[in-house]
């Protein structure tokens, strides 16, 4: 599409929007300050820099596309890549597997400097970073579980790494000048049914509130934990549940994630939203699209997915503690164009929520014009989104339609079909 085209196509979206008192200029802007952390295992189908290959992964992940990133310097070109066609404004979610020291050393013993690399490259592109330890895929885990096994030497080696990982994650905050999110999602859990649920929390309360002991400025970290359903190997009992981390969270002051992978297929993830954020720090979204169950198959825009950034946008919950981030791994398809996809999907949709007239639809409930209300959020579907993201990714220098595809067959080929 040429410049003439869109640039007309973005003239007639701006005087559509106008009919409904939306001022597009001022949704770019605020489109170009709400961040989205763009997860690193990705790349590499959380297999990490630690040589775990032959040890049990709690992540399943389908497929086994050629060219995937083996070293920091490859996942770091690859992320660089995904970055160049997509017109939003970015952070690094890391997690502590894919340290890179100088000598080998153990989870448990990773400090700052061991994510040196990661920390220039993000000051060097202007990015901040989000932090995760990795409680799995190693051999201190016990039967799947770390935080909350019976075992007090495979207990006491996580809980080393979750202190470490806090005080990282301060570090990297303070060094970036941008609030670096802690996350803490753990698999443990049980296949069958266990015969003490209780005991099995309370090392897990234990273990947390030994990790959180240390306070941290705000400005540089904030803590979050990540419930689950079930899993694979969990399916009767998942330790750290939905349940059991919102308690944990408001007893404690700190914010949850919502990964919108983690909860039963039917259950309306927009709705948790004003249930939650009254009573947490933060609420810390990981945005998936999981089939029947936590597949983590590649981001697309989905009516799930415009539903959660539509409820955050009717409140007015961006950049006020309310972090947007991906978490999803395809090995399926070329793994840099899935974040490329991932990310078009996220932004597009951000956008789209920015421009929806909410103002018109919150008035007609406030008249209890419900048919009023329902119309209009038809009509809205129909609004010119598309003209409006053409436009930003022409001006942004990003790719406009799939004109992307082209470069990304030529990178694979000279880049990652090479390694």
């Amino acid at each position: 599409m040429n410049k003439e085209i869109i640039l007309s196509n973005y003239e007639n979206a701006k005087k559509i929007y106008a009919r409904y008192d939306v001022d597009v200029d001022k949704a770019i802007e605020k489109f170009k300050s709400i961040p989205i952390s763009v997860h690193n295992w990705q790349g590499d189908d959380v297999r990490g820099f630690e040589g775990s290959e032959g040890i049990h992964s709690e992540n399943v992940v389908t497929g086994n596309y050629p060219g995937r990133a083996e070293n920091g310097d490859q996942m770091r070109q690859d992320l660089e890549q995904a970055f160049k066609f997509s017109p939003c404004r970015h952070k690094l979610n890391l997690h502590t597997m894919y340290a890179e020291p100088k000598e080998k050393k153990e989870r448990n013993e990773y400090d700052t400097e061991d994510y040196r690399k990661w920390i220039d490259w993000a000051k060097q592109h202007g990015l901040g970073i989000d932090f995760n330890v990795s409680y799995f895929t190693h051999p201190m885990m016990k039967d799947g579980c770390s935080l909350a096994s019976d075992d007090e030497t495979v207990r006491q080696y996580w809980i080393q790494a979750g202190i470490n990982g806090r005080k990282i994650a301060n570090d990297i905050g303070r060094e970036l000048g941008q609030v670096c999110i802690n996350n803490t999602w753990i698999p443990d859990g049980t296949k069958d049914l266990p015969a003490d649920r209780g005991a099995y929390r309370r090392r897990l309360i234990d273990s947390l509130d030994r990790i959180l002991d240390t306070p941290y400025d705000k400005e540089n970290m904030r803590d979050v934990l990540e419930g689950k359903v079930f899993g694979i190997g969990t399916e009767s009992f998942v330790v750290g549940s939905h349940d059991f981390y919102i308690a944990y969270a408001v007893k404690k002051g700190i914010g949850i994630t919502m990964d919108t992978g983690h909860y039963h297929p039917t259950e309306d993830i927009a709705d948790k939203i004003t249930a939650l954020y009254p009573f947490v720090e933060s609420i810390n979204l990981h945005l998936t699209r999981g089939v029947r169950w936590d597949s983590d198959h590649c981001l697309i825009t989905n009516d799930d997915l415009r539903s959660v950034l539509q409820e955050i946008k009717r409140q007015d919950l961006f950049n006020k503690k309310v972090d947007l981030g991906l978490d999803f791994f395809d090995a399926t398809i070329n793994r840099v164009s899935s974040w490329i996809i991932g990310l078009r999907a996220a932004g597009r949709t951000l956008l789209e929520v920015l421009l929806e007239p909410s103002h018109l639809l919150k008035e007609a409930e406030i008249k209890n014009d419900l048919t009023r209300r329902l119309a209009l959020m038809e009509e809205f579907k129909n609004l010119p989104v598309g003209a409006v993201w053409d436009y930003l990714c022409m001006t942004e220098g990003k790719s406009v339609g799939t004109s992307w595809l082209k470069e990304m067959e030529v990178y694979e080929h000279e880049v990652q079909l090479k390694r």
